[in-house]
């Protein structure tokens, strides 16, 4: 299933085309890749993930969006389970920076079956350059705030 993702992740850098084109879309798709780890009361980076993700940008206007997305999270040398994070996030925008909060529900997948976790608080932050983003993530309990939290870091391309 990785490589699958991967070859995903490769057709779509390949198959970019126009980038410019992609900021007068009502709708803007993107790809992004980075790594996940956890920071709260259970430890500090006590486990690290990679995600792979895609999500599309529905323009409101020119200042905000509407963003839903899909991330594929695993652990690089463990096939034994994956979580997919589907979420939506409105997101604040400018030329340079992105802002937003939203919700996402994991979903685990094991060998034993799926398990489903708790609707759950998103907050990024971000940094765009042409069709490049780098974000900064952060997933909480929402009846614990901020005390056990998922943090992330991710790269990402539109098209």
């Amino acid at each position: 299933m990785k490589k699958v993702f991967l070859g995903v992740l490769v057709m779509s850098l390949l198959l970019g085309g126009n980038l410019q084109a992609a900021r007068k879309k009502k709708v803007v798709l993107s790809w992004n890749s980075g790594i996940m780890t956890h920071i709260g009361s259970g430890g500090v980076f006590s486990v690290l993930l990679l995600s792979e993700g895609i999500q599309a940008d529905l323009k409101l206007n020119s200042n905000f969006q509407l963003s839903p997305e899909v991330q594929l999270l695993y652990e690089p040398f463990r096939d034994d389970y994956l979580f997919i994070n589907p979420g939506l996030v409105l997101n604040f925008t400018s030329k340079k920076f992105f802002a937003g909060a939203g919700v996402i529900l994991p979903v685990l997948f094991e060998m034993d079956g799926v398990r489903f976790g708790r609707l759950s608080p998103k907050f990024n932050i971000g940094f765009i350059e042409g069709d490049t983003f780098l974000a900064f993530y952060i997933i909480t309990d929402k009846r614990h705030l901020f005390r056990d939290n998922l943090v992330g870091l991710i790269v990402g391309f539109k098209y």
